[in-house]
């Protein structure tokens, strides 16, 4: 993901062009499902240890869906046209706030997960809830594509995002949400299995991911298609379970690999799974800056080579992991301690938003 955003951001434009770039693109297209599928996983694993929690309104469930709020504050906060209430009243023109309605990876989250919780409370027993999931993905992967042909413009601008990339919104919920919704389904499937059926588990799973690629692709290669504006890396179909089923077989080779017994040999990534969030909107702004003055590419633009992207990338992930390493670490030290500087950070924020006159 770090590595991803730095490339975007600052790669000189003449090195696009190449053979070499396309390979890495479609590597690095990978991480914002893989990304998404692993949210959906996380839920998986916490439906599969609390799911009664989940079926009643009470303190974990409410604690759950703050988390999610909050979520859908930060992502929007990543894209407010200036950071200072001063600054937005005297906002004339419309045009400037439409990159503060854009969906973002963090929104296609928070909503989709809310979408599930909300079809756990509906969808009681396991059976409807997964039928019922299966088929909203079915509708987010195969509506995408005639939704991107609409003219949605009649639509309100904060709405219009989340449906289409026609306007500035590079994760509308179609096809995007797809991809957590089938992280869930996928982690309620293996995590029904035993442990001495890891493997078996995994090898259907690697089989369902090479049927999806092949499938896909044979779909793409046939005389007919579907839509009648019809783009292969345009929210079509085929694209979604190409990488879907890669995504699969990646899946399968770590569950079949993973012993839970063992000591963690990766505490690394551990880490920057726990502490996911942080190091998101952390990277994002000293790549991207938003509102703020610094950042990478205030600072160098798309002008750099492989050469310094990689130096740029090495350094960020080594700062990012300090700084996954220092929370977590006041995290198991005080809990409260750790609440208390989140709050304090937050009023702090608040604060400078408030004051803040430039």
């Amino acid at each position: 993901m770090i590595e991803t955003h730095v490339v975007n951001a600052l790669l000189n434009p003449s090195i696009k062009e190449t053979g070499l770039h396309k390979v890495i693109s479609f590597i690095n297209g990978l991480v914002a499902p893989s990304f998404l599928f692993c949210a959906g996983l996380g839920l998986a694993i916490t439906l599969s240890r609390r799911r009664e929690a989940f079926l009643t309104p009470g303190k974990t469930l409410f604690r759950y869906l703050a988390r999610l709020g909050f979520l859908l504050i930060v992502a929007y906060s990543l894209h407010l046209p200036f950071f200072s209430w001063t600054k937005l009243k005297g906002i004339a023109d419309a045009n400037t706030w439409i990159p503060f309605y854009q969906a973002d990876i963090l929104q296609v989250i928070a909503l989709t997960l809310l979408l599930t919780v909300i079809f756990v409370q509906i969808f009681r027993t396991e059976r409807r809830f997964v039928i019922a999931l299966s088929a909203s993905a079915v509708l987010f992967v195969f509506l995408a594509p005639l939704l991107r042909n609409l003219d949605l413009g009649s639509l309100p601008p904060w709405l219009q995002p989340y449906l289409t990339n026609r306007v500035k919104s590079q994760f509308p919920l179609f096809p995007w949400s797809a991809f957590l919704i089938g992280g869930v389904l996928a982690g309620m499937y293996l995590f029904r299995h035993a442990e001495d059926q890891r493997r078996p588990a995994a090898a259907k799973l690697a089989r369902a991911g090479i049927l999806a690629v092949a499938a896909a692709l044979l779909c793409e290669a046939a005389p007919l298609t579907l839509y009648p504006a019809h783009s292969f890396f345009n929210a079509s179909p085929e694209f979604f379970f190409v990488r879907f089923g890669i995504i699969l077989c990646i899946l399968a080779g770590f569950w079949a690999a993973e012993r839970p017994s063992a000591p963690a040999k990766s505490r690394g990534m551990i880490l920057f799974g726990q502490e996911s969030l942080i190091v998101y909107v952390t990277h994002l702004l000293v790549v991207y800056g938003y509102t703020y003055e610094w950042s990478f590419v205030r600072l160098y633009g798309p002008t750099l080579g492989y050469a310094g992207c990689a130096g740029l990338f090495a350094a960020l992930s080594a700062a990012m992991y300090l700084l996954a390493f220092g929370w977590h670490a006041i995290k198991r030290w005080n809990a409260q301690t750790a609440r208390a500087v989140q709050y304090a950070f937050v009023a702090l924020m608040v604060v400078i938003f408030f004051v803040k006159q430039t």
